[in-house]
C-alpha cells in the first residue's frame, strides 16, 4: 500500500480549495428572490448575463407553500395563466445541452393567489 505524505494531502487540499474558490464563474447566481402577486413581475431583464456569453442553467422556484405560479421566458415581462405552471414547492430547471444555450430574455412570473419564488442561472 502506498502513502501520500502529509504534506502532499495539505497542498492537494489546498490546491482543490483554491481551484474550488476560483471558479466562480461556473456558479449559479442565486440571490434573486421574492413575491409574486396578480400582476406579471419580472424576476431578470433580458440582458441578466454579462458578457456575450448564453444562459447555461436556469433554476426557478415557487418556494411558496399553499399557491401555484407561472413562469414565463422572453415575453417582454407578461407572465399569463398560460405560462409554466409551478405548483407550491415545485422547480423548474433547464441546463444547456451540447452547444444548445438555454433561451435568454426576461423572466416573468404571476400568480392569481400570491407566493414567494427563488431564481437561479449562470
Amino acid at each position: 500500500m502506498v502513502r501520500a505524505h502529509p504534506k502532499t494531502l495539505r497542498a492537494a487540499a489546498f490546491f482543490a480549495a483554491m481551484l474550488f474558490l476560483c471558479a466562480g464563474r461556473a456558479f449559479a447566481v442565486c440571490t434573486q428572490h421574492g413575491s409574486v402577486t396578480s400582476s406579471s413581475s419580472q424576476v431578470v431583464g433580458s440582458n441578466d448575463i454579462a458578457g456575450i456569453e448564453g444562459r447555461h442553467y436556469f433554476l426557478i422556484q415557487n418556494t411558496g407553500t399553499s399557491n401555484p405560479m407561472n413562469v414565463a421566458i422572453g415575453s417582454s415581462n407578461n407572465a399569463t395563466s398560460s405560462d409554466i405552471y409551478l405548483g407550491p414547492g415545485a422547480s423548474w430547471i433547464m441546463t444547456m445541452v451540447g452547444l444548445k444555450m438555454v433561451p435568454g430574455g426576461d423572466v416573468a412570473v404571476i400568480s392569481a393567489s400570491g407566493t414567494t419564488y427563488s431564481f437561479c442561472d449562470f
